[in-house]
C-alpha cells in the first residue's frame, strides 16, 4: 500500500464533502487534479474506497477505515509540524543516560539541578547499565548518553562511532585493615606490606579487574587475590573486617563510608570518568545539553582536569 499525505488531505476533504467538485474548490484544485489524486490512490490500495453513489461519492467499509486513520495521520502531522515551528524552549525532551553506582550519586541530582536553569525542556531519565557493557548500549541505542569509565593504566581503545569525553578523574586508594594504619604515610613500609598480605580484587578477566593489577603492577605490588568480589561495597566491607586489602576510589568511598584506615596506592594511576555518546546523538541539542550538565556537576569533584 502506498500514498502520500497530500493524496490523504485530499481524500478527507473528498469523504466530507461528498463530490470532486465541491473537494476541488475547498482545495483550489481542479476537479480532474482531484480525480487523478484519487485515482492514484485507489491504484496504491488492494480494496476498492469508493463507491458511486449518484453524483455524489460514498465510501465503502474500506474507505470509511482509511478515512478514520487518516484523520489520525493528518493531526498527528499537523502537530508535529506545530512543534517543530515553535520555539525550542516549548518542545520537552528526554534524555536517556546510563548510570552506574558510584558516578550515579555523584552526577544525576547536580546535573538535573543544572537542566532546570539552563535548558529546562530537557529532563533526564537514569537508567542502570552494567558499566562493562555501557559503550555497546550506547551503540545499540538502548541510551542517549552514558556515565562510563576508563583507566590510565587499561586504556579502553576508541570505538568507532561514540564520542568519549572525560568528566573526572581521581586516583586509586588502598583500603587497609585496620592493622595497617600505622603505615598510611610510609609508601615503602606500604608496599612490603601489600606484597606479603591478602587482596580482595574484582575478577581478572573484568575491566576494573585489570586496571586494578595494572595500578598495583606500576606501584611494585603484586597483589596475592585471596578473595574475588565484584561488588565494591562488599569488597569494602571485607577489608574494613579485616580479611585483606582492597583498591577503591574517593566516589566509591563516598558510596560506601569506611572507618578503615585508607592510603593512596603510591603510583600515579587514575579511573576517569568519561561521558559517552553515538556521534549522531550529538546533534541533538538535548543531548549536548546533557553532556553539559554532566561536566558541570562533575566540576567540583574534579582535579582541574579539562572535559
Amino acid at each position: 500500500m502506498k500514498w502520500t499525505l497530500e493524496q490523504l488531505r485530499t481524500f478527507k476533504v473528498v469523504a466530507e464533502l461528498g463530490t470532486m467538485t465541491s473537494a476541488a474548490e475547498a482545495l483550489g484544485f481542479t476537479p480532474g487534479a482531484v480525480s487523478q489524486q484519487m485515482a492514484a490512490l485507489q491504484g496504491g490500495l488492494s480494496r476498492p474506497i469508493f463507491a458511486r453513489d449518484g453524483r455524489r461519492v460514498a465510501l465503502t467499509d474500506a474507505g470509511m477505515t482509511l478515512l478514520r486513520h487518516a484523520r489520525i495521520l493528518l493531526d498527528d502531522e499537523r502537530k508535529a509540524a506545530a512543534a517543530l515551528s515553535g520555539p525550542q524552549s516549548e518542545q520537552r525532551m528526554v534524555v536517556s543516560v546510563g548510570v552506574f553506582g558510584s558516578a550515579a550519586v555523584s552526577a544525576i541530582q547536580p546535573a538535573i539541578g543544572h537542566l532546570r536553569e539552563t535548558a529546562p525542556h530537557v529532563a533526564i531519565q537514569a537508567a542502570e547499565v552494567d558499566v562493562e557493557t555501557m559503550p555497546q548500549a550506547v551503540l545499540e541505542g538502548q541510551i542517549d548518553i552514558a556515565l562510563g569509565l576508563n583507566y590510565s593504566d587499561a586504556p579502553q581503545p576508541p570505538q568507532r562511532g561514540l564520542v568519549t569525553s572525560k568528566l573526572h578523574r581521581e586516583p586509586f586508594l588502598m583500603v587497609l585493615p585496620a592493622a595497617a594504619r600505622a603505615l598510611i604515610d610510609d609508601p615503602a613500609a606500604l608496599v612490603e606490606y601489600a606484597n606479603t598480605s591478602d587482596w580482595i580484587l574484582p575478577p581478572v578477566d573484568s575491566f576494573f579487574g585489570k586496571a586494578c593489577r595494572f595500578a598495583c603492577a606500576k606501584a611494585g605490588i603484586e597483589p596475592r587475590v585471596q578473595h574475588t568480589v565484584t561488588d565494591t561495597a562488599v569488597s569494602i566491607a571485607l577489608a574494613e573486617s579485616g580479611v585483606g586489602i582492597t583498591l577503591a576510589t574517593p566516589l566509591m568511598i563516598g558510596l560506601r563510608p569506611t572507618e578503615s584506615p585508607i592510603a593512596v596506592l603510591p603510583a600515579d594511576s587514575r579511573r576517569f570518568i568519561v561521558a559517552i555518546a553515538r556521534s549522531a546523538a550529538l546533534e541533538r541539542d538535548s543531548v549536548v545539553a546533557v553532556r553539559d550538565a554532566l561536566v558541570h556537576a562533575f566540576r567540583p569533584l574534579s582535579e582541574g582536569l579539562a572535559s
